[in-house]
């Protein structure tokens, strides 16, 4: 037997094997094929197990047909036409067989159809879940990273749960395993593939090691998180000014102030002055008139 050639693209490249989506479509849609194989095989067994039989019965009646019209017939031509009734009574059973046969099939592929249509919605709603469940997950990773709700989980404060210091390490050191920085050494669909595999395996909760811990303790752990509540509605964090800031607003207040002290002070001087030099004038006009008299 030949081994049967590779299938090549128009490009001169193999096809690309298939996705696992394709698999797990086509593996969903074997047993119903199969099933509807095996009774198609069945009633074409029966469909021809009634073709004999009615030849039978042909050769039979014609085997009557030349007794009554004087025809010497053999032993076993006459041993045949004995059965004639039996084999009339074999054709009609298996007539009614075939016809009882084609409407329960028909009945029994209906109710697998629809077991079947019934696996399929619960299989894509185990999926939406899984999706479902890896957002909320990398939404909780994402904001983890912040620093102030490190800190309220830290502190076990504003709505946040107490977490002690190694746990706040597992979660940030997943954190940036699952939701990277852009990696320009490789392509987005590479990237986010090693990604996939991390948030894969935390759906499984296996006893796989990660950062020093297990999937499976990772997976209560984000689960605590998750029941929290403070996800819900993360608090906004308080801007805080830096001590050398405010230290420089404070220096250049006071130095506003000191400007400001300063002025007051000088301006009744200059009104002094300003009253000095409009008396001097009178007081030498005065010292004049005294000489000439």
């Amino acid at each position: 037997m030949k081994a049967a050639k590779q299938q090549v693209t128009p490009a001169g490249e193999s096809p690309a094997p298939a996705s696992p989506l394709q698999s797990a479509l086509s593996t969903a849609a074997s047993p119903s094929q199969a099933y509807e194989t095996y009774i198609d095989n069945g009633l074409i067994c029966l469909k021809h197990k009634i073709r004999n039989i009615e030849k039978k019965k042909l050769k039979l009646e014609d085997y009557k047909d030349r007794l009554k019209k004087g025809e010497a017939l053999n032993q076993d031509q006459l041993e045949a036409v004995e059965k004639y009734d039996e084999v009339v009574h074999n054709l009609e059973f298996a007539k009614e067989l075939q016809k009882t046969f084609s409407g329960l099939s028909q009945d029994l592929l209906k109710a697998q159809k629809k077991a079947q249509r019934r696996e399929s919605l619960l299989k894509l709603e185990a999926e939406k879940k899984k999706l479902r469940t890896i957002l909320q997950v990398q939404y909780v990773l994402q904001n983890f990273i912040q620093e102030h709700v490190q800190k309220d989980f830290k502190g076990g404060v504003n709505g946040a749960i107490y977490l002690p210091s190694k746990e706040l390490d597992y979660l940030i050191r997943f954190a940036k395993l699952t939701c990277p920085e852009r990696n320009e050494n490789l392509s987005v669909e590479d990237q986010m593939e090693q990604s996939s595999l991390y948030f894969w395996d935390l759906l499984e909760g296996s006893e796989k090691p990660v950062v020093g811990t297990t999937y499976k303790h990772m997976k209560d752990l984000l689960s605590k998180l998750l029941d929290s509540g403070y996800f819900e509605s993360i608090p906004t964090p308080r801007t805080t000014v830096p001590v050398k800031e405010l230290e420089e607003v404070n220096r250049k207040s006071e130095k506003t102030r000191q400007m400001s002290k300063g002025e007051s002070v000088k301006e009744p001087e200059s009104i002094v002055e300003l009253m000095k030099s409009e008396i001097q004038p009178q007081e030498v006009r005065y010292s004049m008139l005294i000489a000439c008299h």
